[in-house]
């Protein structure tokens, strides 16, 4: 690649840098020969960090862009990645990144970067996802704000949201312009990265920035305590600040653009992965660092050899490549990968081969013992239709082989086996159980010996009322194919649980009965573990449609000094009612009242306490007044308050039959109270839910 760089800058020279545009500061870069590749020169290659070009950390976009560049390195030569052109009276800004790289300068606390290769070997999708957290997230904020001195709003210990927009809108083209530090190479294995006779090309990755979303999660928290307006003049009329200093953590992103369908180029491999080939990444100060690596489908493509360097020689490294191989066939790699800063500029890079060929040696997978016997029953949800039997996790570990393997069963007539795309082991029923005969396969189709496993439902679960506010008592049915079931259960709701129960020895239908303290209203399934004799131990999720019912609210009317409901203003138009409310299910309660068949908005709530001014000016019938509360929870359970008011003046007594038109005025400051007033529903409870759909 061309115009690799190595960018340095001190601390202490930010306050004299300016940015044009009011958007860059100042770039310091040393350039290698135009001419080179990164793994082509020994001295570049030592301030580079390397080579297999260097910034796959600085992808993650603009924002590490201005955030790296705050460093203790001296400054050596001053450069502008932007130029501003008037056209049509606006300004336009262009950006070239292309000297850049940033790595060795941002301190995150972990970073995940997936690269999926597409089928046609010369485009992919490159994803990284960077958590910086506390300390780290403040020195990040602070980092940016002085950075972006001269903008409106910079290098004032506040960090903005028009700061913040500025950077998001060129940073797609800064990113295109890097380099991605990743290189792949088809022929025979490489690793030297210094200068190399032989002029080999390592075939680098490259941005595609149309492809490419610059994103970030909480770098200026929402409704954050010490957010405030902005400020500087200038600013957009929704432009909100926070302090640098807070320490909130935070996610930056490069995610894939829609309706493109990469963002990385390189030549592509000319026999398209089926035969050897060489990934090299350039990890130096990556300090913690995950990455995933997807190939297509390639029948027995697998890892040959792999090495991490440092300063070019090779080490023993504690991470080991971690092969999956999917349901389509695709394979994945997983390395961990971690760079102690203090050995900057230490070079670290990661090489592995790849290849085709099988081993010179396959020996067969092997049973482990921990794998099942023969009669084994293999429990699963039999609903008729095509369900997990085994997951690949469970899989892995039934089996003892050099490579990666899955299992492989055949049934009955309409009984269907197959591997998805997770690589778990499903099963479509045609039946209550079936005797099945499994083999494991490891990816060059040789089997181990094989296996005969019963596969069936070990029991049944139901419940003679699915819904209740309290409690439901489940019934436990274990089926003729096993004994002595253990089993625990307890119900599940999006990330919450009731309490648990347990029973231990079922030989026949056994009734338990579940607390729902701890889930929502609303339905919920069984998370169940049991284990019994002659069966592989088993946990599944039963959903047989339960749900728990919602509780109304408690709504109480209160009461004045006096030992009155409420009062009356000085006009005789206006009365004031307040007190308090309870939701036993915890859910949010919201008010709608009524006056004489009218709404009314003035309802206020604080706490568990309400009050609401009820105006009767648009009643008709003025010789009392009806007031209606009504209090619903999430779940629609309603309770309704009903308050019959005397209008001022008038006594409950009064048996004058007679009914005022209009209010009395009020003739020397407020009038007695003199209220009569009645709750016809206290609690009232209109229970609304839903029920499953059968």
């Amino acid at each position: 690649m061309d115009g690799i760089a190595d960018l340095v800058i001190s601390k202490a020279t930010l306050q004299n840098l300016v940015f044009v545009n009011h958007l860059f500061g100042a770039i310091v870069v040393i350039k290698c020969s135009q001419s080179e590749t990164p793994f082509a020169k020994q001295d570049c290659r030592k301030h580079m960090g390397s080579n297999i070009s260097r910034n796959m950390t600085a992808g993650l976009g603009l924002f590490l862009t201005l955030l790296m560049l705050a460093s203790t390195i001296n400054i050596t030569q001053l450069s502008s990645p932007l130029e501003v052109e008037e056209a049509d009276g606006r300004q336009a800004m262009e950006v070239d990144c292309s000297s850049y790289t940033f790595e060795e300068l941002f301190i995150y606390d972990h970073a995940l970067y997936s690269l999926s290769f597409d089928s046609d070997w010369q485009t992919a999708w490159l994803e990284a996802r960077a958590w910086v957290n506390g300390s780290n997230s403040a020195e990040l904020r602070a980092n940016l704000d002085g950075l972006l001195d001269g903008v409106p709003g910079g290098n004032n210990s506040w960090l903005s949201t028009d700061e913040r927009e500025a950077v998001r809108e060129v940073g797609p083209d800064c990113v295109g312009d890097m380099a991605t530090r990743i290189g792949i190479r088809e022929g025979v294995s490489h690793r030297s990265s210094s200068a190399d006779s032989t002029g080999i090309d390592w075939n680098d990755l490259e941005w595609y920035s149309n492809g490419i979303v610059l994103d970030e999660v909480n770098l200026i928290p929402t409704g954050h305590s010490q957010e405030r307006s902005c400020q500087n003049l200038g600013s957009s009329t929704d432009c909100k600040e926070v302090p640098v200093s807070i320490t909130d953590n935070m996610e930056l992103l490069i995610e894939e653009k829609a309706g493109e369908d990469k963002n990385i180029d390189f030549n592509k491999l000319p026999n398209n992965g089926q035969s050897n080939f060489t990934l090299a990444i350039n990890t130096t100060n990556m300090t913690s660092t995950t990455f995933q690596i997807t190939f297509p489908a390639i029948n027995g493509l697998r890892i040959s050899a792999w090495e991490v360097t440092e300063d070019g020689v090779t080490i023993d490294s504690t991470s080991e490549p971690n092969e999956i191989i999917g349901g389509d066939g695709s394979l994945t790699v997983i390395w961990e990968n971690t760079y102690d800063s203090t050995d900057w500029p230490m070079v670290q890079e990661l090489f592995i081969d790849f290849t085709t060929h099988a081993p010179d040696t396959n020996d067969p997978p092997v049973w482990a013992a921990s794998a099942p016997t023969n009669g084994t029953l293999i429990p699963f949800v039999n609903e008729g239709s095509e369900v997990i039997l085994l997951t690949a996790s469970q899989m892995s570990s039934m089996a003892i082989d050099d490579d990666p393997v899955s299992i492989s069963c055949e049934g009955p007539i309409g009984w269907i086996f197959s591997i998805s795309l997770d690589g778990d082991l499903m099963v479509t029923p045609n039946g209550e159980s079936a005797d099945v005969t499994c083999v494991a396969v490891d990816r060059y189709d040789v089997e181990s010996d094989s296996r005969t496993w019963k596969v069936a439902q070990p029991f049944s679960l139901s419940a003679t009322t699915i819904e209740d506010i309290d409690s439901i008592d489940i019934t436990i049915e274990p089926s003729s194919f096993i004994s002595g079931l253990d089993i625990t259960m307890s119900g599940v709701q999006d990330g919450r649980s009731s309490t648990v129960i347990s029973e231990s020895g079922i030989s026949s239908s056994t009734m338990k009965t579940l607390t729902l303290a701890g889930l929502s209203p609303g339905d919920f399934t069984l998370a169940v573990s049991s284990t019994a004799s002659g069966m592989l131990d088993w946990s599944a999720n039963f959903d047989i449609g339960l749900s728990k019912l919602s509780q109304p609210p408690v709504v109480t009317l209160g009461q004045t000094l006096a030992g009155d409901n409420g009062t009356w203003d000085s006009s005789g138009y206006t009365y004031s009612i307040s007190g308090t409310f309870y939701d036993a299910d915890g859910e949010a309660v919201s008010f709608v009242l009524s006056v004489c068949g009218f709404p009314s908005q003035n309802i206020n709530q604080q706490g568990a306490n309400w009050n609401a001014d009820v105006s009767v000016a648009g009643c008709t019938d003025h010789s009392a007044y009806l007031v209606t509360l009504t209090a619903t929870d999430e779940s629609g359970a309603s309770s309704i308050l009903e308050v019959n008011v005397l209008p001022p003046g008038a006594s409950p007594t009064d048996n004058s039959g007679g009914s005022n038109t209009s209010p009395p005025e009020a003739e020397g400051g407020l009038p007695a109270p003199g209220i009569v007033i009645t709750i016809t529903s206290l609690l009232g409870a209109v229970l609304f839910f839903s029920r499953r759909e059968e």
